[in-house]
């Protein structure tokens, strides 16, 4: 990347520190942030309107002079009117907040041509805190045209102290030095193939375009500038997929058949997406270089039968297997459905966390015995742990755990480079799915299993409490249980919302003094988490109140109602994963969203569907994907200029155009493609070996 491009743009002509400080405050702090900071609007300038001719409720731009000032003080503020006519009439300029430069640079018979909204009053029409410009130069009996007049005119995303001139100036200068540094990154048959202009072109056009661009969807300008981010970013997530390609990892065939005899002995038949992906997580293993593999399901739809299923193969191929689950009592969980399942295909499976009894029997196991299949927690990569034969490595729910946590696990292996499988219960919008797991192998698990009963889901207000309690003593009668979730810890005097604290002690001692009443939240100790949800299973309790600290994993069959309180404050997505936690028995389940606010469409869509890709495809719309899965934990790329949503064309294009190039370039060496790998490197690259722990 050119050195000017990376200069800090407090050297940019006219900016200097203070302005810079500013301009961070909007990520602009070098002349290429400047360029990829576009514009968020563009307003019309070229057409002057009489000032007689002006309607209310119009933007316009006017031409007049000066013919009246009229500071006035109002305490210590000063509020300023000034009057503008022409031949044709006349309108009113006022700013409540008058600052001193302001009132002297309004002198009558000045001539000024003026932008903004015009509003009605009781003495005319008037604009009220205008963008103006003094004249000084008149060519064919109009203003000559300038950076902020007579033209089309972008509008940038503002904050305190940086206005639309100054932006305005900083964006001038930014072109004006960089435009001669921009080396085309593209290839020129890409460029010819799509119909994009070139990178100058567009970031030209994108700032200071000629015509008004069409509001509704990008110009071609903005396309070539999207589509270089994205094109980037698929890239880089190919040569890492190459890299995982390139790591030698032990072929596991299964020569003992442990994978068919656990299969004979299944309870339960597999679905077709269950046998599909075991299928090709079965070829994976078999390939002699590292797996890397994805499996994401919905909720209650199967992923542990078939990661067991991969584990039974790594078992009769002689090595090791290591399930890493997020929490205690997940991993408890997991380890009785593994005894259960693969016991009849004589796989040894043994649990490590960080209390349970059978901790030094695992750790042996371990270090001396080849085939065996452990399942533990965040005890499985501990320095003391040392596997002696470790073929595979299966992380659940794979969000819950920070890349260096895998990237230990994956470094347990004494033997070379261990498979890599994990699971993720969020369903995951296509769109979404290219960008973050662009460079894994991806399985999808759609269908539930058979007999699996739909949980029902109705909407009640505040008013149909009473009715509900009568609803929870009525299911615990029958020996069922009980969910009661709550978005907070303890009460919020900015948010009234009731929170599981309080609740608890309501339900606790008054509500229900007679029933068993538990409480779990994120503010609590692990183990003391890990103690309630184990005797909630356990059936001590008849009711579980809780924050969503339960939304991943815990599984509760004789768990029949769930009651989500002010169900609004949560995503559609995660109020799916929360209603996950019922229906995973034999019994009738029902989930009720108990709603305070104004029921909106939104919260009607969780009655209409189960389909948890339909509902993150719904989420994902309304709520943008950063909030969709947190940035933060997803390490969810952060684009400067394209939109999942808006751009998911350009997207899965760049995709294809990304597979194409690697396959003729595999490791973008040739001349012509230099350009384009130094920007992957520079952007993507480092980040995307981050979030895989490679």
């Amino acid at each position: 990347m050119s050195d000017v491009l990376n200069s800090p743009i407090q050297f940019v002509r006219g900016v200097g520190p203070k302005l810079a400080k500013l301009l961070s405050k909007k990520g602009i702090a070098t002349i290429e942030d400047a360029l990829y900071f576009l514009p968020r609007d563009y307003e019309d300038r070229r057409r002057l309107t009489p000032l007689g001719s002006l309607k209310p409720g119009s933007f316009a731009v006017v031409f007049g002079k000066v013919s009246r000032v009229k500071p006035q003080r109002m305490g210590r503020k000063h509020r300023l009117e000034v009057v503008l006519s022409d031949p044709s009439g006349e309108i009113t300029l006022f700013w409540f907040h008058a600052y001193p430069a302001l009132l002297e640079e309004f002198q009558l018979e000045n001539s000024y041509v003026v932008a903004g909204e015009v509003r009605p009053s009781t003495r005319g029409l008037q604009i009220a805190h205008p963008e103006f410009e003094k004249v000084t130069e008149m060519r064919n009996g109009k203003p000559v045209i300038s950076l902020n007049f007579g033209r089309v005119v972008p509008i940038y995303s503002e904050t305190e102290g940086l206005h639309q001139k100054t932006l305005r100036k900083v964006m001038r200068e930014a072109i004006h030095t960089s435009l001669p540094h921009l080396q085309e990154s593209l290839p020129e048959k890409l460029l010819t193939d799509l119909e994009l202009p070139s990178l100058r072109q567009s970031f030209t056009k994108v700032h200071f375009p000629d015509e008004l661009p069409n509001s509704e969807e990008p110009n071609e300008a903005i396309k070539r500038i999207v589509f270089e981010e994205f094109f980037v970013l698929e890239l880089g997530l190919g040569l890492i997929k190459q890299k995982h390609q390139r790591e030698k990892a032990p072929i596991l065939k299964d020569p003992e058949n442990t994978l068919e005899a656990l299969l004979k002995n299944l309870p339960f038949s597999l679905t077709d997406d269950q046998k599909e992906a075991l299928g090709v997580t079965q070829k994976d293993l078999a390939r002699g270089f590292s797996m890397c593999r994805l499996i994401q399901g919905d909720v209650g739809a199967g992923k542990t039968v078939v990661t067991l299923g991969a584990a039974a193969i790594a078992s009769g191929s002689g090595y090791q297997t290591a399930f890493m689950a997020p929490t205690e009592v997940l991993a408890q969980q997991h380890y009785r459905t593994a005894k259960s399942l693969l016991d009849s295909a004589q796989v040894p499976v043994y649990l490590l966390t960080h209390s349970n009894e059978g901790k030094k029997e695992a750790l042996e196991a371990i270090q001396n015995q080849e085939n065996c299949v452990v399942i533990g927690t965040h005890a499985l990569f501990q320095e003391s742990v040392k596997f002696k034969k470790l073929g595979l490595v299966i992380v659940d729910e794979q969000h819950r755990f920070g890349v260096e946590q895998r990237g230990l696990l994956l470094k347990k292996s004494a033997s070379g480079k261990p498979h890599l499988l994990m699971t993720t219960a969020t369903p995951i919008p296509r769109t979404l799915a290219l960008t973050l797991y662009g460079d894994l192998d991806l399985s999808i698990i759609r269908q539930k299993p058979k007999g699996r009963k739909p949980i029902r889901t109705r909407i009640l207000r505040d008013k149909d409490r009473p009715r509900l309690y009568q609803q929870i003593s009525e299911v615990v009668k029958k020996g069922q249980q009980v969910y009661v979730i709550y978005p907070l810890v303890e009460e919020s005097e900015k948010l009234e919302l009731k929170s599981a604290t309080e609740m608890h002690r309501k339900l606790s001692q008054e509500v229900f003094p007679d029933l068993k009443v538990g409480l779990v939240h994120g503010r609590m100790k692990s183990e003391d988490k890990e103690t309630i949800l184990s005797r909630f299973k356990e059936k001590e309790f008849n009711i579980l109140i809780s924050t969503t600290v339960i939304e991943v994993g815990i599984d509760v069959p004789n768990a029949t109602l769930m009651i989500i309180e002010h169900p609004e404050r949560l995503g559609l997505s995660q109020l799916h994963q929360l209603r996950g936690r019922v229906g995973r028995g034999t019994e009738e389940s029902e989930c009720i969203l108990l709603a305070d606010a104004y029921v909106t469409e939104r919260l009607r869509i969780m009655t209409k569907t189960e389909d948890g890709f339909v509902i993150a495809e719904e989420d994902l719309r309304i709520r943008g994907p950063g909030e969709f899965l947190g940035t933060r934990q997803s390490g969810l790329p952060g684009f400067r200029v394209g939109n999942l949503l808006r751009d998911a064309d350009l997207l899965q294009r760049a995709k294809t155009e990304a597979d194409k190039l690697l396959k003729e370039d595999p490791c973008l060496k040739k001349q012509e493609h230099a350009i384009i790998r130094q920007l992957v490197e520079s952007r993507w690259k480092q980040k995307i070996e981050r979030l895989r722990g490679g």
